[in-house]
């Protein structure tokens, strides 16, 4: 069976099945075996749709990446203004970086890096991207205007990679989302005019009370 014989929405099915097992256990300790297994598939038929390990993780990834995408832009589309959409946006990271498991995130870090060093065009996208989010912040008056903007989009995307590459520095008491929390909103915090800081205090005193997000 190859991938075009499969209907889309089979195969969705399959590729959620996927996710699940990668985003619990990491690429390494998932194997084709264990795939095959609980699809109730032959070994044979799961290499015969994606010819291999790396390619069943890159379609997986691209299944994640394309309904990420689709649930930011939603944010972006129906939130009040852009203060809110980045917090929303944040938070909806935060959550999914929440519910997999740390090999998996290494496992999309070592994929992601392997992607934009292959392809500089993806990275420019990525910053230009964020770049128009800030620039829209200080249209708004969310974000001061006196920024170079530009050099906040390169010290963020610093922070984050630094970040990924270090969690086995942190002490036991903190976790990789610990630090995604404080990074990203002291970066907030950081660029943010009156009115901005304002927003984020607002939206920030209405989340649960199981939030440890402060």
């Amino acid at each position: 069976m190859k991938k075009e014989e499969i209907n889309p929405v089979q195969y969705q099915k399959i590729l959620e099945h996927i996710m699940k097992a990668l985003t619990t256990h990491g690429l390494k300790a998932t194997t084709m075996d264990s795939i095959a297994s609980s699809l109730q598939m032959s070994k044979r038929t799961i290499y015969e749709i994606f010819g291999s390990k790396e390619e069943m993780f890159r379609e997986a990834h691209s299944f994640l990446h394309n309904k990420m995408s689709e649930h930011l832009k939603d944010i972006f589309e129906n939130s009040n203004n852009i203060m809110e959409a980045i917090i929303k946006s944040f938070l909806y990271n935060r959550d999914m970086m929440s519910s997999v498991s740390a090999e998996f995130i290494r496992d999309i870090h070592q994929f992601s890096n392997k992607n934009l060093k292959n392809n500089p065009e993806l990275k420019n996208l990525h910053h230009h991207a964020l770049y128009e989010v800030l620039e829209r912040g200080v249209k708004e008056g969310y974000f001061r205007s006196d920024l170079n903007l530009d050099v906040q989009c390169k010290m963020l995307s610093i922070q984050m990679e630094a970040l990924k590459q270090t969690e086995e520095l942190f002490p036991p008491d903190i976790s990789l989302i610990d630090i995604f929390d404080n990074v990203m909103l002291v970066f907030l915090r950081g660029i943010s005019t009156l009115k901005g800081l304002e927003e984020i205090d607002r939206y920030m005193a209405n989340l649960p009370k199981s939030s440890n997000i402060s």
